[in-house]
C-alpha cells in the first residue's frame, strides 16, 4: 500500500502555485512565446540550535515556540513511548513540555544543542528526565522541507520536521518563505539560508 504523507499534499499545493506564479510572469513578458523563468530552492534547509549561533538559535525557538511536536520514542530523552515536546517562554530563554508514557517533565532549555534542565517531573531517579536531570541532545535542529520551493519570498504553508539526536517528530505545518537569495524564514523568523536555481514553470 503507498503511504502518503503531510509532504506530498502540501507539496502539490505548492507545485500548482509554482505553475500560477509562472503563468503570470510569462503573461508579463510580452513575447508570451518564451516559457517564465523562476528561481527555487534546490534543498531542504536544516536549521540547528547551537551554542555558537545565539541569534540563529533563537530564531528558531521562537518559529515553534507553543507547537507540539510528536516524536516516537526518544532514546537521547530514555523514553520508550511516543514522546511529546512543546517549547514555550522566549526565544531566548525558551521553557520545555516533554511528555511520554503519561507522564510530564518540565524545565529550562540551553542552547548546545538543546540542553534540558529538568526542574518539575513525574519521572523519577534514575531516568533521565527525573528532578535535577541535565540532557544534552545532540544534534537539536528543525528540518524545514525547502527543497522544490519557488523562491519568491511569498510565505506558503510547508511541512517542518524536529530532530532531536536521531529521532525525527511527525511533520508540523509552519508558514515558510524562500527568498531570491535563498534566505528561509520560518513563522517570520530567519533560520539560515538556502542554494537555489533557475528552472522554468515554477517550483513546488
Amino acid at each position: 500500500m503507498q503511504k502518503f504523507s503531510t509532504t506530498s499534499g502540501v507539496k502539490l499545493a505548492k507545485f500548482a502555485l509554482g505553475l500560477t506564479l509562472a503563468a503570470v510572469l510569462a503573461a508579463c513578458g510580452g513575447g508570451g512565446d518564451s516559457p517564465a523563468v523562476v528561481k527555487v530552492a534546490t534543498v531542504d534547509k536544516t536549521a540547528a540550535i547551537s551554542a555558537t549561533d545565539t541569534v540563529t538559535s533563537t530564531a528558531i525557538v521562537t518559529a515553534v515556540l507553543d507547537k507540539t511536536f510528536t516524536f516516537p520514542a526518544v532514546s537521547a530523552l530514555g523514553t520508550t513511548a511516543a514522546t511529546t515536546l512543546v517549547l514555550s517562554g522566549s526565544g531566548a530563554a525558551p521553557t520545555f513540555s516533554i511528555g511520554s508514557e503519561g507522564k510530564t517533565a518540565t524545565g529550562t532549555m540551553g542552547f548546545g544543542s538543546c540542553i534540558f534542565t529538568i526542574t518539575a517531573s513525574a519521572f523519577v531517579t534514575p531516568h533521565p528526565l527525573a528532578v535535577g536531570q541535565v540532557v544534552t541532545v545532540s544534534p537539536c535542529a528543525l528540518d524545514v522541507k525547502t527543497s522544490g520551493d519557488t523562491a519568491t519570498g511569498t510565505a506558503t504553508d510547508t511541512p517542518t520536521v524536529f530532530l532531536l539526536g536521531t529521532t525525527a517528530s511527525a511533520e508540523v505545518v509552519l508558514p515558510v518563505s524562500v527568498s531570491p537569495t535563498g534566505t528561509v524564514t520560518v513563522a517570520g523568523q530567519v533560520v539560515g539560508t538556502v542554494s537555489t536555481t533557475t528552472t522554468t514553470g515554477g517550483g513546488n
